[in-house]
């Protein structure tokens, strides 16, 4: 035993060494450590509001949708070191409603910002508002016309005569609220200023609300569109019925017709009964009989016969 009081002295020894060695240097050290920890705990923290932060509402289930928020953005207080304050923006945290199993209808959420977007030394004091109120309905899609829009007005004598869109169609999504009054959707503006002859363009669709979504590759569509002089009708009034195949004394009943014709004006204004045919082929056995209408060459691609008064001729 008597080694282990030798080792023991020995420590005590080391020990009182060790603590009176260079005691004022120890001292200071330890007194300049203490003045430091009392600067920074004594230090006041200092509080900041940051307005317009956003307000993140992404429901986990993809099947729904929030179609009404009373506000999109909050203020947010916040507490801590001013240099960790200082370093902080608005873009680089949101503030988020729990939208975990929820269901549709109208819902009261709290706001929350989540710990990991702020610094450690940094707490949230308040959020105006502290709940966001929602309205929380059904995604659905639908499959919608699509129509062009008009601007501007073409010259005088001048009409659209048709259009055309490739797709004619284009499948939205959004609230169930939404989609189930939307009976079209319309391209972007089309100008017709100056226009006096058919057209292709490319153009966008607008769907005309932020709420609704399309596909992205559904984005633009071509738009065809004739334009022509002002199209009207003319009836032509006193066209002979030619009987072919008939017996020699045949004779149509009425022997004169009237036929209406459709196309551009300029064009109609020239058009007479002589550059109109009516012919009807006789069968025997067969008493009435649809005459065809034809027009002389100069004018069969420009004009359209829409009907013949009356429809049909007795052969007698």
């Amino acid at each position: 035993m008597h080694w282990m009081s030798r080792y023991f002295k020995a420590l005590r020894e080391y020990a009182r060494d060790y603590v009176l060695e260079n005691t004022g240097l120890k001292v200071l050290a330890l007194l300049i450590t203490g003045v430091l920890w009392l600067s920074v705990a004594s230090r006041p923290a200092s509080q900041i509001s940051l307005n317009n932060i956003p307000i993140d509402l992404d429901p986990n289930d993809s099947s729904l949708i929030v179609s009404k928020q009373n506000t999109a953005t909050a203020r947010v207080y916040l507490e801590g070191p001013r240099e960790a304050l200082e370093s902080l923006r608005g873009g680089q945290f949101s503030v988020t409603a729990d939208l975990s199993d929820i269901e549709p209808g109208v819902r009261v959420i709290p706001l929350k910002i989540e710990p990991n977007r702020l610094p450690a030394n940094v707490s949230v004091k308040e959020i105006e508002p502290r709940t966001i109120r929602i309205t929380v309905e059904r995604a659905i899609e639908k499959e919608v016309p699509i129509t062009p829009r008009w601007e501007g007005g073409l010259p005088a004598g001048y009409e659209v005569i048709d259009w055309k869109i490739v797709p004619s169609t284009v499948k939205i999504s959004g609230a169930e609220s939404l989609i189930r009054e939307i009976i079209e959707v319309s391209t972007e503006s089309v100008r017709l200023t100056d226009k006096t002859g058919p057209f292709n363009a490319t153009v966008a669709i607008d769907i005309g609300s932020p709420n609704l979504s399309i596909p992205k590759t559904a984005g633009k569509v071509m738009l065809i569109v004739n334009i022509g002089e002002v199209q009207k009708e003319r009836v032509i009034g006193n066209v002979p019925v030619v009987l072919f195949g008939a017996p020699a004394r045949a004779v149509a009943l009425p022997r004169l017709v009237k036929v209406t014709v459709r196309g551009p004006r300029s064009v109609l204004d020239e058009l007479t009964a002589s550059e109109i045919s009516v012919a009807v082929e006789y069968r025997g056995g067969t008493q009435s009989f649809t005459p065809k209408v034809t027009l002389s060459p100069a004018f069969a691609e420009r004009l359209v016969v829409r009907s013949v008064e009356p429809e049909n001729v007795r052969v007698r």
